[in-house]
């Protein structure tokens, strides 16, 4: 269920086009996942559909758990570095 979170994240964004400049399709996009990432959503539309249904708080567990993670390392990098700076 996180790569469709990603997934589907990312086709909102609107960014990401085909190479003729139109926006891809969902399945386009679960074929690129598959050729990367070596899995297949066995059904994208059902997946999205189940993680529509999710409650409010729960539709991006896995993009929280990405950016708590982020924000950690981010912050353990600027106190290191703070300390590399209090050291000179």
């Amino acid at each position: 269920m996180g790569m469709t979170e990603i997934l589907s994240a990312l086709m909102l964004l609107g960014g990401i086009a085909d190479s003729t400049g139109k926006k891809s399709s969902i399945i386009a996009f679960s074929d690129v996942f598959k050729q990367a990432f070596g899995f297949s959503f066995n059904g994208i539309y059902d997946r999205q559909r189940e993680l529509y249904k999710r409650k409010p708080y729960n539709i991006t567990k896995t993009l929280d758990a990405m950016k708590a993670v982020l924000l950690k390392e981010y912050k353990k990098r600027q106190a290191a570095q703070k300390n590399k700076d209090e050291k000179r």
